[in-house]
């Protein structure tokens, strides 16, 4: 990507077109450079990025640029994502991409970070095509900030805290560090990087973005469904949550009963008769599933207080590949 050419005295600094194989690696998170693209993952969940923001485990799991940054500077890049989320940090602060809208879409300062897990950018579309290759565009100038995705303006503005922060000159002078996360289960797949630092100000050219307050009454978001609760990942995960709704639907002499959380980022699928439950996080930060037994108290003590026990059956039925989950399952 090109920065826009204008012919004015925004003189260019220095373009930093990064070598891939250079990015490093940190604490779980891995790397393999295939065909000119490197792919980022991590074995590890980083969800405290989204509720604690100061804590050390979401900075843990990460890969690294090679040196550090100036203002004012733009950050490019080329990216494919298969699942949500996927975090840009830059300096003290961070942008989320590809969460879901029940998620904080958190565009935190990189000078004066609040660490408040509820100042959502809520006018921030932060969506992102799965699947398939989008250009990403940041720049920090001292007086204005944007991000474009796919050419588009997605966020902009001349009131972000570092732009009046007195530290910014001091961090500004050592130079800002970035690096790239997803959440587990995530693969970012990275085409090409590059950052232009310039001596003055990078040019911008607005786009239609305009910054707006929530429009729900008392700050209260949309109710969930399960229809908004799964629209925010990729269509074949879709496809699975729905067809496994559909399967415990059926469950017959089980009777789930299925629950939406008020958040809008759990699942949750109860056999109460039979002191069964099944759950589906699918918050972009921490997705994963689970199911469970617990006591049902106006049953037979040798069924656990459950109409019947189907707990050893179960774990019977599960196919070798995730057998381990057999052992998971007794200890919890």
């Amino acid at each position: 990507m090109k920065l826009p050419n204008r012919k004015d005295n925004h003189k260019l600094m220095k373009k930093h077109s990064i070598d891939l194989t250079a990015l490093k690696p940190h604490g779980k998170a891995e790397t393999k450079f295939i065909d000119g693209t490197l792919d980022v993952w991590t074995t590890h969940s980083i969800t405290p990025i989204a509720f604690n923001l100061y804590g050390d485990s979401y900075k843990g799991h990460y890969v690294s640029l090679p040196g550090k940054y100036r203002l004012p500077f733009r950050l490019d890049m080329t990216v494919k994502l298969d699942f949500p989320a996927f975090f840009l940090f830059v300096g003290n602060g961070h942008i989320t991409f590809a969460s879901s809208w029940q998620d904080n879409r958190k565009i935190e300062d990189i000078a004066k970070p609040t660490g408040k897990p509820n100042q959502d950018h809520y006018s921030y579309n932060n969506s992102l095509p799965f699947g398939k290759f989008v250009d990403i565009s940041i720049t920090y100038n001292f007086d204005e900030m944007q991000i474009l995705i796919g050419g588009e303006e997605r966020f902009y503005s001349r009131k972000q805290a570092y732009m009046k922060a007195k530290s910014l000159k001091e961090q500004n002078t050592e130079g800002f560090s970035i690096r790239l996360a997803v959440s587990k289960l995530s693969t970012l797949t990275i085409k090409a990087i590059t950052v232009t630092e310039c001596d003055e100000q990078v040019p911008i050219i607005r786009g239609a973005f305009e910054e707006t307050k929530p429009q729900s009454v008392a700050g209260e978001r949309p109710k969930s469904t399960f229809e908004s609760v799964i629209s925010g990942l990729p269509q074949r995960f879709q496809d699975e949550i729905i067809e496994m709704d559909r399967f415990l639907a059926a469950c017959r002499p089980l009777k789930f009963k299925r629950m939406v959380d008020k958040g809008g980022n759990k699942i949750t699928y109860v056999a109460s008769d039979f002191g069964i439950s099944y759950a589906v996080h699918v918050s972009g930060a921490q997705s994963f599933h689970h199911f469970g037994w617990y006591i049902v108290y106006n049953g037979k003590l040798e069924t656990w207080h459950r109409k019947a026990d189907y707990m050893e059956e179960i774990l019977v039925e599960i196919h070798d590949p995730i057998r381990s989950l057999q052992s998971v399952s007794f200890t919890r």
